[in-house]
């Protein structure tokens, strides 16, 4: 069985302006509220120079650890080449493996000594930067001045550009050549 029940429902006059005050209501309120907060998260973008450091220590088989940040917030705080104390270290002692006394740098002929390789670190891109002997020098000056045989600047410089080459990734893998480059870690000799 089936039962219809009819509802009559009423509405009354004022009802379909009332709507339209209480949805005029919701929208004031809700427009004199501040904004969500939007919140941007700025996401850096990684720094280039960490793997290319990284590969350059690997190509020339440094010991761990590689030092690589304090390499660049040393360069960058000093306005330094971010290379060139890198450089130094594999000219100088085989980014530390012929050194003492945490001097990868060959600072005073390797006899000068840091509490630590990041103590060196610090003091060496200071001194290269801030020192009356190197302020105000080229890179080349620089080098001269740090090592004044004729050859130097120009071995650092090789040294130097291989952080930027691509061409050679390295015994670490990804795309290799059949030979290292005329200037790769075979090529550079101990003092």
């Amino acid at each position: 069985m089936v039962v219809i029940v009819k509802i009559r429902l009423r509405i009354p006059r004022f009802a379909p302006l009332a709507a339209v005050a209480c949805l005029a209501l919701c929208a004031s309120s809700t427009a004199d509220m501040p904004p969500a907060l939007a919140i941007r998260v700025a996401i850096p973008e990684p720094d280039p120079r960490i793997a290319r450091l990284e590969r350059f220590f690997h190509k020339y088989h440094c010991p761990a650890p590689l030092h690589v940040s304090d390499y660049l917030h040393a360069a960058d705080d000093n306005q330094l080449d971010y290379r060139l104390l890198p450089a130094i270290s594999i000219r100088e002692t085989r980014c530390g493996v012929e050194q003492a006394e945490n001097n990868w740098w060959g600072f005073h002929n390797g006899d000068f000594s840091f509490s630590s390789v990041e103590e060196g670190i610090e003091f060496m891109a200071n001194r290269l930067a801030e020192h009356p002997y190197y302020r105000g020098k080229t890179l080349l000056e620089k080098l001269f001045t740090y090592n004044p045989l004729p050859a130097y600047p120009g071995e650092v410089t090789r040294i130097m550009s291989q952080v930027e080459d691509s061409a050679w990734v390295g015994p670490l893998g990804g795309e290799s050549s059949a030979q290292e480059p005329r200037n790769g870690p075979s090529a550079i000799k101990a003092k």
